[in-house]
């Protein structure tokens, strides 16, 4: 009896290693996904600060000869080229980040959407994927009316 009491233990030597050793792999890969996740946030909350302020730069790209002739008043209109000059600055400000491109400006002569991209960068797994992060901001010319 005593020898196969033995045969059961080395059969069951190593096992707590192996579990272990698995262990200690889904918790570097739950670590490396929460990294990868966290740093996708961060990217996307950054480059959505990059067309918020490009856009409120854009917005302030008044049609001087309307804002000359009707003042600051609700005729007083963006200029279109003026909108595109001020954001392309902006956002070439900006260019600390590779790969940063602007993809669509247009204003209707009161609102100015800017869509900006760039690529994705994960520490772990961006190897994997060769995605864009892409966003859209808006921002309007609106007047208070004079107390």
């Amino acid at each position: 009896m005593s020898g196969s009491r033995r045969t059961s233990l080395r059969d069951e030597r190593g096992s707590v290693l192996i579990l272990g050793i698995g262990m200690i792999v889904v918790g570097l890969l739950a670590v490396a996904v929460a990294v990868d996740v966290s740093a996708a946030f961060l990217q996307r909350r950054a480059l959505m600060s990059i067309g918020d302020s490009a856009a409120l730069a854009g917005a302030q790209s008044l049609d001087l000869d309307s804002y000359y002739a009707n003042g600051a008043s609700i005729g007083t209109r963006l200029s279109p080229a003026a909108v595109a000059s001020a954001v392309r600055r902006h956002v070439s400000l900006a260019r600390g980040t590779s790969g940063l491109a602007v993809e669509g400006i247009a204003t209707d002569g009161v609102t100015v959407r800017v869509q900006l991209s760039e690529p994705l960068q994960l520490p772990f797994f961006g190897a994997l994927r060769s995605e864009r992060v892409r966003i859209e901001s808006s921002a309007r010319l609106d007047y208070r009316s004079a107390p």
